[in-house]
């Protein structure tokens, strides 16, 4: 706040509000100009977020808009923040951003459990939103004119999703067997490329604690054969690598897996598939059908390498670098497996071939 004397009698008020710089000229004496300023600074502390919501008309389709371009098309998540910014549009885009208070953004949240979204899947329609506020509160509060975020008024319930479903060992043989059956067609030698490829899949989670995505990701670069190892294109924090181990039975499966000439990738998209999002539910879930396996999901393939990595005598830590948990505490979930937590690395992946063929060769007896 500042006055200026323009002339005789003439006086300029200068103040900033709302981000801008805004000054009006008073006729009169330097103590009504004074009485004035005082006025206008009291009014600008007093509402000063009311002011700037009351001048700024940026509506929310403009801000979804805005994100798209800058920040969720360049995410290895775009393709899924597609639908959840396609359904902020059409429920929220008609609004100014100013508008967006923390009462109508816990109606949106409360509307997508109450249309069929399960606990999960709203909150990661919620952290779309929660980011996009963030950012049209901090560097974007000049066109928006809000300079908190109304998503922070709101209490979200986010599911424990610690589950405890992994294979038993006659669960893990029994699935080793239907993958093995798979192979070829059914009365032929003709192989079933679908089944053969799932089977690959699986093995590869199941001895390795990989996630879908990471797998779908693979290079055959990725595979250090002499090493024993494979690289993870998922990055930790910080830019340092991720191995995970590779046995000696696995790097045998993958030397006789056949590549897709011109291809790099190990499992490259079908032409079905959109974008980079690949999924074999269909081939899985029959393979779990025939092994009578219940209650599983693919990412339970991780848990199952966890769970037993620990019940031989794994490390904790060692696991988690592994896994690539940035947090120990998302690993600890698996340390009450563990009857003791010694230094040396237990061989899971080993122990996971013993099981899948033990049951074959009882049944060749």
């Amino acid at each position: 706040m500042s006055i200026h004397k323009m002339r005789d009698g003439v006086f300029e008020v200068r103040w900033r509000e709302g981000g801008r710089n805004k000054s009006t000229w008073v006729h009169g004496s330097h103590e009504l100009a004074k009485k004035i300023e005082r006025k206008k600074m009291s009014a600008r502390d007093e509402n000063r977020h009311l002011d700037v919501k009351r001048e700024v008309n940026f509506r929310m389709s403009a801000l979804i808009d805005r994100y798209t371009a800058e920040y969720s098309s360049k995410k290895k998540s775009a393709e899924r923040e597609v639908s959840i910014l396609d359904r902020l549009r059409r429920e929220l885009g008609h609004l100014f951003v100013r508008e967006v208070d923390g009462v109508s953004v816990q109606r949106w949240y409360r509307g997508l459990t109450d249309g069929g979204l399960s606990p999960g899947t709203a909150v990661r329609h919620f952290n779309v939103m929660h980011h996009m506020m963030k950012r049209a509160c901090t560097i974007w509060s000049k066109e928006t004119g809000i300079d908190r975020n109304p998503a922070d008024q709101v209490e979200v319930y986010r599911p424990d999703d610690q589950r405890d479903r992994f294979l038993s060992a006659e669960e893990i043989s029994n699935l080793k067997r239907l993958l093995d059956g798979k192979i070829h067609r059914v009365g032929t030698r003709d192989l079933n490329r679908t089944f053969y490829r799932t089977r690959m899949i699986v093995i590869i989670a199941l001895t390795t604690g990989m996630r879908m995505a990471e797998i779908f990701g693979l290079t055959w670069s990725d595979l250090h054969y002499s090493e024993g190892l494979i690289a993870v294109r998922a990055k930790l924090k910080g830019g340092r690598n991720r191995y995970v181990p590779m046995t000696a039975e696995l790097a045998s499966e993958l030397r006789t897996y056949p590549a897709v000439i011109g291809e790099d990738l190990l499992f490259p998209p079908r032409l079905s598939s959109k974008g980079e999002r690949q999924r074999l539910e269909h081939s899985f879930a029959t393979i779990l059908d025939l092994a009578s396996i219940q209650n599983f999901r693919f990412h339970d393939l991780r848990h199952t390498f966890a769970s037993w990595y620990m019940m031989n005598g794994g490390d904790l830590y060692e696991l988690a670098k592994i896994l690539g948990h940035s947090n120990i505490r998302m690993t600890e979930r698996y340390a009450k497996l563990g009857k003791t937590h010694i230094a040396k690395t237990g061989d899971t992946a080993r122990e996971m071939w013993k099981l899948m063929s033990a049951r074959t060769e009882q049944k060749a007896v």
